[in-house]
């Protein structure tokens, strides 16, 4: 994540359910990348991504980032890109909403990276994220 990115305001006046959505899903998030394979979370996440009616929209999209992004800095574990991605994937599952996280590596220098994606484009990301990484995966 570059400067650009980490410098985005994260205002937004969340409920207190959303709060706590937000934290229970990067609780979730590092605790199942720790404890499962990716190919067990991508599985599970499939089979909980059938019972969404829709893709998350962009207002519901900014409160899901949000949400997530502001639980992160309480956070006492290593929170980063794929944790965050895949707590986004999950706060929509919340809501009964799909969205769709990727991981990608770069060549030269060598470097990985997760997203979200919402109609097959990044969500809150720099330009540069679909030329410089091939996707890896997609949940």
């Amino acid at each position: 994540m570059n400067t650009e990115m980490t410098l985005q305001t994260t205002n937004f006046n969340l409920s207190l359910i959303e709060r706590f959505k937000g934290i229970s899903s990067v609780i979730i998030a590092y605790i199942a990348l720790r404890c499962l394979s990716l190919s067990m979370i991508c599985k599970i996440v499939s089979i909980l991504k059938r019972r969404c009616s829709r893709e998350i929209g962009i207002d519901e999209a900014n409160i899901a980032w949000g949400a997530v992004r502001q639980s992160s800095f309480f956070f006492l574990g290593r929170v980063a890109c794929l944790e965050l991605s895949l707590a986004f994937v999950l706060f929509a599952l919340t809501k009964g909403l799909s969205a769709t996280c990727c991981v990608g590596v770069a060549n030269e220098p060598f470097r990985a990276h997760s997203w979200v994606e919402l109609s097959g484009k990044p969500f809150r990301e720099c330009d540069y994220v679909e030329q410089d990484f091939s996707k890896l995966l997609t949940i």
